[in-house]
């Protein structure tokens, strides 16, 4: 497999991509700028989402052509558009300082896992949280979902992130000289216009019929592992985040993936935790949560 020192000075890990500059155009006319440096669009008929006459319509448009479009160059004057767009975008969406939230140590007090001073349980929208790296649950092809306005995570950080990211993964993938990254395997790229500075691409394991068999739980397992691993190797990486991988559409079950999550978080952490100072736990719904704090609550060391 590709190494991280084979792939960082293709991708530009190391340097920073740089915040628009100050930018008076309206909503409307970095849409339309945007869209039209997009070639061969894909909504073009009078009844679809092209047609709609706010700029909620034309983002949901501009994000759906962005979706579905291939990696390559960005047309500069379209790239700098779409760079104001998101950046704005994450000032309506709001920002989460991931070093404020409650450890799992005050949240928790009783508990047995001997990283509750460095984890937190968060509960939120992954494209909020101000850390230096996000885990997004990648599809193989590493590229993001082709579905437009799907609710996946994976579709969401891309969304969010813009697609100078797209671009980044495709890169990798046509050095490594694979059209699918391997299960359980990691990937980093820059996060672009995500608040958070990295974002470590893992693809999760798909169970199949609701049973989960060991080469499941092992690829689950290694998804955390190799994630926390690469992060290890990026010297301004302190913080991630780490998403409830595969239990999603995967349909890996919520309870043993959370069980899988802490014994390799907790095991890395023993080895390795001088090189992190918080690991965040990320779910969307309340269930989810529940079921993350019953295990910490319950867990034994």
């Amino acid at each position: 497999m590709l190494s991280l020192s084979e792939y960082k000075d293709a991708i530009k890990l190391s340097e920073p991509f740089p915040a628009p500059a100050d930018d008076t155009r309206s909503m409307y006319d970095l849409l339309m700028t945007a869209l039209g440096g997009l070639p061969d669009k894909h909504y073009t008929g009078t009844s679809s989402i092209a047609h709609l006459s706010t700029d909620d319509g034309l983002f949901r448009w501009l994000e759906a052509e962005l979706t579905l479009r291939e990696p390559a160059a960005l047309n500069p004057m379209a790239s700098r558009a779409i760079n104001t767009l998101l950046y704005r975008r994450v000032g309506e969406h709001g920002r989460v300082e991931a070093v404020n939230l409650r450890r799992v140590h005050d949240l928790l007090p009783q508990n047995d896992f001997s990283q509750a001073s460095e984890t937190v349980l968060y509960r939120g929208d992954m494209r909020q949280l101000v850390i230096d790296a996000v885990v997004n649950t990648a599809l193989p092809s590493l590229t993001g979902c082709r579905i437009p306005l799907h609710g996946c995570l994976d579709a969401a950080l891309h969304s969010q992130a813009g697609p100078w990211m797209r671009n980044d993964c495709a890169t990798i993938m046509e050095m490594q000289g694979l059209d699918e990254e391997p299960p359980g395997n990691a990937k980093i790229t820059r996060g672009y216009r995500l608040p958070a500075k990295y974002v470590i691409h893992t693809v999760g394991p798909d169970v199949k019929d609701g049973k989960v068999e060991d080469h499941d739980r092992q690829t689950l397992y290694n998804c955390y592992w190799n994630s926390l691993e690469l992060a290890g190797k990026v010297s301004d990486i302190r913080s991630i985040a780490i998403p409830a991988i595969a239990t999603g559409y995967n349909a890996f079950p919520i309870r043993e993936a959370a069980e899988i999550a802490l014994d390799a978080v907790n095991t890395w952490m023993d080895a390795h935790g001088q090189n992190l100072d918080l690991i965040v736990f990320s779910v969307q719904a309340e269930k989810d949560a529940l079921v993350y704090a019953d295990v910490l609550n319950t867990w034994v060391d």
